[in-house]
């Protein structure tokens, strides 16, 4: 469920950023997340099959949510959970993807110790009444359900046709929760509370004059946001460029000249924007960066700001990052680095782009809100 299921390998270390505002503005969301009504529904599962546990509740769980891929399959959904593997099982499931969520959100009660309960736990609690406790004889929660009051089942819950819309009390229950919603060790409300009490569809962009006009304290944290997107997305470019380099310099092997050449347009769309971040700003947002990831962002705005076009003087500082990566680092001069760019294609290897912070995800929560039936 982290990040790299974005299909970006993190060889530098930029979503330490990603995830520390996309959590700050928009907590408990997951890049894996895809329609809001996975949000009751996988709530509902767990209290169907309430007197279940181990691993009969394992298998229970798994067929029941195979048979909702199929369902929301057939009635022509899209962003259905499992249907690619359907009619097998999901190896990432709804209960996997959207726990950690249910508890944030506060659909989940947490354990009396404040600690989110896992899976297993939940079954048992339902089946005890609430008298489960952990593996240490220590009461897991009071009395209380694992989970909240919840929505009624629609009729549709139980069998025939089901949609991936919300029901109107759904959607005034999901409002009800995310309205409150605030980043860890803080007192003002998320991007994502202040944006849902809106009521409204998502705005045009996350960098949009209607979510600038709705971030209340986050305003200033916003626009620096966008600026450390764009220095990502511009060092993301300068790994990429300084790779296919070595490629063909120090392997001396035939490669194109595409990464090279989509650095400098992405310098010239990102830069500009790049180019304002404040660093110790930026770590007074989201926390004290890796030292290493510290220096790379300032190295690289340096180096944009010198408008030399050529990224080979960042070599040395950008392999240094990777070099976290122990013998996957593709930049090194090693044998082992070596070998890693003989996995590497440039041409096969995606163009790289700014960070995003989960705003495809967000904006598909919020619109699915407003489009409640």
């Amino acid at each position: 469920m982290d990040e790299e299921s974005m299909g970006v390998r993190d060889e530098i270390g930029f979503l330490t950023i990603h995830q520390r505002y996309a959590d700050r503005f928009f907590p408990g969301t997951s890049v894996l997340h895809t329609r809001a009504r996975y949000a009751v529904f996988v709530p509902w599962l767990f209290e169907d099959l309430a007197g279940l546990t181990g691993a009969a509740a394992v298998r229970a769980l798994r067929e029941r949510e195979r048979e909702l891929a199929g369902r929301l399959k057939d009635a022509g959904e899209s962003q259905v959970i499992g249907s690619r593997v359907y009619p097998k099982p999901s190896s990432q499931p709804p209960s996997t993807v959207y726990w950690n969520a249910l508890a944030i959100w506060g659909i989940l009660r947490l354990r009396l110790d404040g600690r989110t309960i896992p899976r297993a736990q939940a079954h048992r609690l339902l089946k005890g009444g609430g008298e489960a406790s952990d593996d240490d004889g220590q009461p897991l929660l009071s009395f209380d359900p694992p989970f909240v009051p919840l929505p009624d089942r629609p009729d549709s819950w139980r069998g025939g046709p089901i949609t991936l819309r919300l029901t109107t009390a759904e959607a005034a229950f999901l409002r009800e929760r995310l309205a409150r919603l605030r980043p860890v060790g803080r007192h003002e409300l998320s991007l994502l509370a202040r944006l849902v009490r809106t009521k409204a569809a998502a705005p045009s962009g996350m960098w949009s004059a209607e979510a600038r006009a709705v971030a209340g304290a986050d305003q200033a944290s916003l626009v620096r946001a966008q600026q450390a997107a764009s220095l990502a997305g511009v060092g993301r470019a300068v790994y990429d460029a300084l790779l296919e380099r070595i490629v063909q310099v120090a392997d001396k092997r035939e490669t194109s000249t595409r990464h090279r050449e989509h650095l400098a347009v992405v310098v010239e769309e990102h830069g500009p924007v790049a180019a304002k971040l404040d660093v110790d700003a930026l770590e007074a947002d989201v926390g004290v960066l890796p030292p290493k990831l510290r220096i790379v962002l300032t190295a690289t705005k340096d180096w944009m700001v010198s408008k030399s076009g050529d990224p080979a003087p960042l070599f040395d500082i950008y392999a240094a990052a990777e070099a976290r990566k122990g013998p996957r680092a593709r930049l090194a001069l090693t044998p082992n680095g070596r070998a890693r760019r003989l996995e590497w294609s440039s041409d096969e290897h995606g163009l790289a782009g700014p960070l995003h912070y989960r705003w495809e995800q967000v904006s598909t929560l919020l619109n699915d809100l407003a489009d409640s039936e």
